[in-house]
């Protein structure tokens, strides 16, 4: 029986799923976010666009709680970002971080003891969906495999606001696609809201809901995809019209 994530968790059904205010971050003298202000609604898909060295992955990672922005405000749920927030997110980090002398079941295992929100027949699930062998060692799988344990991974916990940071980069054709059905079928219900930055926007342009174009540190545009397609324009167009 799939889970009311918004009910069970005590999600408030007014809050955003994820609200920045004003978020600044410096490293060293270089700035990487000024000024970044944006809702998310709870329930939707959110495409975070950008070139590289925009600073998603710094945005991701200060909404995740990893990394403290220098000023501002980032809220999950009407909490702030942070450690009492870990719960109701699960992220997939723009670099691999799976041990890899560990086989995947013996992965799976182990993720089951840490994540008090894992849920095993829907990892079970999700390892044939994705066609991820249980027997395959993490360290010999190739870039595709791994990616889509790693989305597995996610997937499998019940959190309600997921982050994918770039779940593209360097996937074979069959990955891309494996993954971007997994994806569709965790919207299904609406009770999850995704948010995903991404470079292959062709891969997820049908899935968007909404899109925050940022470059530069700064927030270039924001856009909702249905008001977009009824103008005319498609998610790619209108990202060569912010950056080209």
């Amino acid at each position: 029986m799939p889970v009311n994530h918004n009910k069970d968790a005590g999600l408030s059904a007014k809050a955003p799923a994820v609200e920045c205010n004003n978020l600044k971050l410096k490293v060293k003298k270089k700035i990487i976010l000024d000024g970044i202000s944006f809702q998310i609604p709870q329930g939707s898909l959110t495409g975070l666009l950008g070139p590289n060295g925009a600073g998603k992955s710094s945005l991701l990672r200060i909404i995740s709680g990893l990394t403290a922005a220098d000023s501002g405000s980032a809220h999950i749920f009407g909490k702030p970002a942070g450690v009492q927030c870990l719960g109701e997110l699960s992220m997939l980090p723009d670099r691999s971080n799976l041990p890899g002398w560990l086989t995947v079941r013996e992965w799976l295992g182990f993720a089951g003891g840490i994540y008090p929100d894992w849920d095993e027949a829907k990892a079970q699930e999700l390892l044939r969906e994705l066609s991820v062998s249980p027997e395959s060692q993490i360290s010999a799988m190739s870039r595709g495999e791994e990616a889509r344990l790693q989305l597995l991974t996610c997937l499998s916990r019940q959190a309600p606001l997921v982050i994918l940071d770039e779940p593209f980069t360097g996937v074979d054709l069959i990955s891309r696609e494996r993954i971007a059905s997994a994806v569709v079928g965790e919207l299904a219900d609406g009770a999850r809201t995704f948010l995903i930055a991404t470079h292959d926007i062709r891969e997820m342009e049908l899935l968007f809901d909404r899109l925050i174009l940022i470059g530069e540190g700064q927030i270039q545009s924001i856009e909702d995809v249905e008001l977009l397609r009824q103008s005319g324009k498609s998610v790619e167009s209108r990202y060569r019209e912010v950056f080209a």
